[in-house]
């Protein structure tokens, strides 16, 4: 899939990151990337119009990003999107909770431009 098919949503509790990963992926010509601040928020956007891809943190408040990965697999119209979590924390236990709960790639913060291509492609 081309940057400018893509369909992205990015998920994360700190603005500033979210600002961050827009403008990296605007940079490679995704045009259509939406946002929320937590797990309620991106499965209601989901449901409005459902993402090829979901960039998702990991530790936000009220439903985890392992919660929110679990709650879109589980669901048949959304299970489709390819998921890639985003956490700080990517030790081994947490890498293997995030694929249990059904994220496609786990990448670690801070996140390079470089990484970020590199698990979309």
């Amino acid at each position: 899939m081309q940057a400018a098919d893509l369909d992205v949503l990015i998920v994360d509790d700190h603005e500033g990151m979210r600002v961050l990963l827009t403008r990296v992926l605007a940079r490679v010509g995704v045009q259509r990337v939406r946002q929320a601040a937590n797990g309620a928020g991106a499965l209601a956007a989901l449901n409005q119009r459902p993402a090829s891809l979901v960039l998702a943190d990991r530790n936000m408040p009220g439903m985890s990003g392992l919660a929110f990965v679990a709650a879109v697999r589980a669901d048949a119209a959304l299970a489709h999107a390819r998921i890639i979590m985003i956490s700080g924390d990517v030790s081994p236990e947490h890498r293997e909770a995030a694929r249990a709960a059904g994220a496609d790639a786990v990448l670690e913060k801070p996140i390079s431009p470089r990484d970020l291509l590199s698990a979309i492609e």
